[in-house]
């Protein structure tokens, strides 16, 4: 049998098998939300070039267990998939920026779209995009962003099955900065003008900060900060300010706004950040902070119904917001992940990390075999277990 349809084939499937049970929490728990991460694909970890270390170069507040990788290599996005899908992650958001980023959301679905194939199915991750205001025009004509909108539809959308819809349409998630260079108007504009009218759904991440949001997007979720002052011991970790978010959404038209989104983070970090670092911190306090977020999640009785749980964020490093595992942490964040998202359906939580340890083995070993700059994907990577790199790869997993 191991021969016949290789190991990668066989690793894989005990790996599904013993994540279960996955967070299928709409069938468990009737109008349980989707827990979607915020996942950051900016990251290369070469040292020539002019962007050489690109964003590992601007400081971190911990360090990946991973090391310092590179957001293109498809060893390392076969890890993030699998331990997100482990813990009972439902969709991965990538924050898309510029062209790099955009590459990397190509990878992820590609990555995802054939563990798909490789587990007959039982991989049932999605995707989404999260784009990012910066990358789009300092000034009118918007024509980059109807471009960009356009390039997301035919690229990144058509003809994917395992892109993140809600009845039936695509949810676009955009991060919003103080000083934007979008509107919601006229982001709104160019997305209705790529999927038709309200074709697509618009998911903003501020209620607008006195702009008139409101008209033009679908829903809103509350994005990590203290909702007051910075503190330097870091103990105000945002409490006002979800107890705000989620009062003030309670008001809205359910006939306008079709759901509302919950934000759930475990800390922020910029103070080793020399680039854009504010010297900002909301202390992780041990694991409370992500617990407490998760609390209102539990809570939430609002008359919207919450359909998306946004995880801020899976990777930014430079902002210290990370659940991805960590030399500082090991996987603790990932095991909070699992418990609240478990809780939210019922069920109960035991801790224990050899599903996430089996999903890094099996990283390693990809790795091993092909060229993170290679074109081989992880199907050709299984007709190659055919051949006789199962003996070296069985006896590197029993080293």
């Amino acid at each position: 049998m191991i021969r016949k349809y290789g190991f990668w084939f066989v690793l894989l499937t005990i790996l599904i098998l013993s994540c279960e049970p996955k967070s299928n929490s709409s069938m468990t728990v009737p109008n349980t939300p989707k827990t979607v991460i915020h996942y950051m694909g900016w990251y290369s970890d070469t040292h020539e070039g002019v962007d050489s270390m690109r964003h590992w170069k601007h400081g971190t507040a911990n360090r990946p267990l991973l090391g310092h990788y590179n957001s293109h290599n498809k060893s390392v996005i076969l890890c993030h998939m699998m331990w997100s899908w482990a813990a009972g992650i439902d969709a991965v958001v990538v924050n898309v920026k510029d062209e790099y980023d955009r590459q990397t959301l190509l990878k992820v679905q590609e990555v995802i779209a054939e563990l798909r194939l490789i587990s007959g199915g039982l991989f049932d991750l999605q995707s989404a995009i999260s784009f990012d205001d910066q990358g789009f025009d300092l000034e009118p004509p918007l024509d980059t962003a109807l471009r960009k909108i356009t390039q997301f539809k035919m690229v990144n959308y058509k003809n994917n099955d395992a892109y993140l819809t809600y009845e039936g349409k695509p949810v676009i998630f955009s991060f919003d900065y103080p000083h934007k260079f979008l509107t919601a108007e006229t982001l709104r504009a160019s997305l209705d003008q790529v999927f038709g009218d309200r074709g697509a759904l618009l998911v903003w991440n501020t209620f607008g900060e006195g702009e008139n949001t409101q008209d033009y997007v679908d829903a809103f979720y509350p994005w990590v900060q203290p909702g007051g002052p910075w503190e330097a011991s870091g103990l105000n970790w945002g409490a006002d300010y979800l107890d705000y978010f989620y009062q003030e959404v309670d008001r809205f038209d359910i006939s306008t706004h079709r759901f509302v989104g919950g934000g759930v983070w475990p800390g922020f970090d910029d103070r080793n950040n020399v680039s854009w670092g504010g010297n900002r911190l909301i202390a992780r306090q041990g694991g409370g902070v992500y617990d407490s977020t998760w609390q209102y999640i539990s809570n939430y009785s609002g008359t919207l119904p919450m359909a998306y749980v946004m995880v801020e964020t899976w990777n930014d490093w430079n902002e210290g917001t990370e659940v991805e595992p960590s030399v500082e942490h090991g996987y603790q964040y990932i095991l909070q992940t699992e418990k609240n998202i478990l809780r939210l359906v019922g069920k109960g939580f035991v801790p224990d990390t050899s599903k996430y340890e089996l999903a890094k083995k099996l990283s390693e070993v990809s790795q091993t075999l092909s060229n993170p700059k290679d074109s081989l994907t992880m199907v050709h990577l299984l007709n190659q277990y055919f051949k006789e790199e199962f003996e070296v790869v069985r006896d590197q997993l029993e080293q």
